[in-house]
């Protein structure tokens, strides 16, 4: 850094002695040159994040870290020690009785796999953000704009998990509440694997379906369809290895490919777009309670 800040302060000294130079010996009857004025390209953004996309903005920052602090201060509590909420629900005894695993170590296997996609998902989105950013484009702007949209989605579900235990206090399947000495475990619902993976999901395919990370829309696409993948394979897991029932792993799939989509789209992808339209309205074809949401982002 030195030798680079030296060789720096040279070029400027090297550049001031010509310019006096060149004043000195020239024709005093000449105009003084001056220097051209700084063209479009020089100008010009080379950052792959759109000049007319908002940046992350201070009010996210703040939400980002509120819903931060409040998931710390679930986990301070712990979880609730009895069951508010024992068993399936809909289709979740014959999905159960369908796909769990039959034998110890099938479940031991399942379960291992799940762990391994559940960790894998938040660094699929962060390489975007260190590797393919920052350190292989050298774009600041999008790797700031990236990693902190992605703090934002993971903020949101996991706060949105830890709330939905503590208040549904749902006993996994594979718990024994009723049983004398069992272990009874109430963080079922959501899915917690199943929702962090999806987020994982829905930050790729949001920003990948809208920059060229990857320089080639091939390999955009796939991934997207990899990060996705991933998130249905780690949620399929959960239900073999029998830590949760389908209803838990689908809503918590559904909250958090949700918030990992809609974070990046709906906060800055979505604006500067003359065919972005969004409605809000009732829907009497779902009945009279339902309000949709619609338009193009």
């Amino acid at each position: 850094m030195r030798s680079r800040s030296s060789s720096f302060i040279v070029w400027l000294v090297a550049c001031a002695g010509g310019l006096a130079t060149q004043n000195a010996f020239a024709d005093p009857s000449q105009a003084p040159m001056q220097a051209p004025p700084l063209t479009a390209p020089l100008l010009e953004d080379t950052s792959l994040w759109h000049r007319e996309w908002p940046q992350f903005r201070t009010s996210e920052g703040v939400l980002t870290a509120s819903t931060a602090l409040a998931t710390g201060a679930m986990i301070l509590l712990g979880p609730v020690d009895e069951a508010r909420w024992q068993g399936g629900i809909l289709f979740d005894r014959a999905v159960r009785d369908e796909f769990r695993a039959t034998s110890q170590s099938t479940n031991h296997t399942f379960r291992t796999i799940g762990d391994y996609t559940y960790h894998l998902s938040p660094l699929l989105p962060l390489i975007d953000v260190v590797v393919v950013s920052a350190l292989a484009r050298s774009d600041r702007k999008l790797a700031v704009n990236l990693g902190m949209m992605m703090l934002e989605a993971y903020s949101y579900t996991g706060f949105t998990y830890f709330a939905s235990t503590e208040i549904a206090a749902r006993a996994r399947p594979d718990s024994r509440c009723n049983e004398p000495g069992g272990t009874c475990d109430t963080q079922s619902f959501m899915g917690g694997h199943a929702a962090i993976s999806a987020t994982g999901a829905g930050l790729m395919c949001a920003n990948h379906t809208r920059i060229a990370l990857w320089g080639d829309p091939i390999a955009d696409t796939a991934a997207c369809v990899v990060a996705a993948t991933n998130a249905l394979l780690t949620a399929t897991t959960r239900v073999v290895a029998d830590r949760h029932y389908a209803s838990d792993v689908i809503v918590g799939a559904s909250l958090g490919f949700g918030f990992g989509y809609a974070v990046p789209v709906l906060l800055h992808y979505s604006y500067g777009k003359a065919d972005r339209n969004i409605s809000i309205a009732p829907m009497p074809s779902c009945g009279p309670n339902c309000i949709g949401v619609r338009g193009t982002f």
